[in-house]
């Protein structure tokens, strides 16, 4: 089956609770702008989303943090298609940074946030 891959990298206006950390339900948006692009690439029409079955949160992201979206069909029927997404960590900001806009690339990607998305074909 095809996949997706997107990028993108948390900004301050993203940090939402005390300690600077990003609200899960930002990477939710973004995971689900990756599912309906991958629903434009295979079918032509972004569909839209009528349920998300399973959805779970592993790790925190911070502002300056580098993330990686995946999304891949796990199969279709009738008009309904599932849709897996998931969410690494694939860079962030280090402690003591030589320039504002450093980054360090974590070797192990964590999975921050994991779920399943069905989305329906008009």
């Amino acid at each position: 089956m095809s996949e997706m891959c997107m990028r993108y990298r948390m900004s301050e206006r993203d940090a939402y609770y005390s300690g600077r950390v990003v609200n899960g339900a930002r990477n939710v948006t973004m995971m689900g702008d990756c599912a309906s692009r991958l629903m434009a690439k295979e079918y032509h029409n972004t569909g839209r989303c009528v349920g998300v079955p399973k959805c779970r949160l592993y790790e925190p992201c911070f502002p300056g943090d580098y993330v990686e979206y995946h999304a891949r069909i796990l199969g279709t029927e009738g008009k309904r298609v599932t849709i897996e997404t998931r969410c690494f960590k694939v860079a962030y900001v280090p402690e003591e940074r030589e320039h504002d806009s450093s980054a360090d690339i974590i070797e192990k990607p964590p999975l921050c946030l994991a779920a399943v998305m069905v989305f329906e074909l008009p």
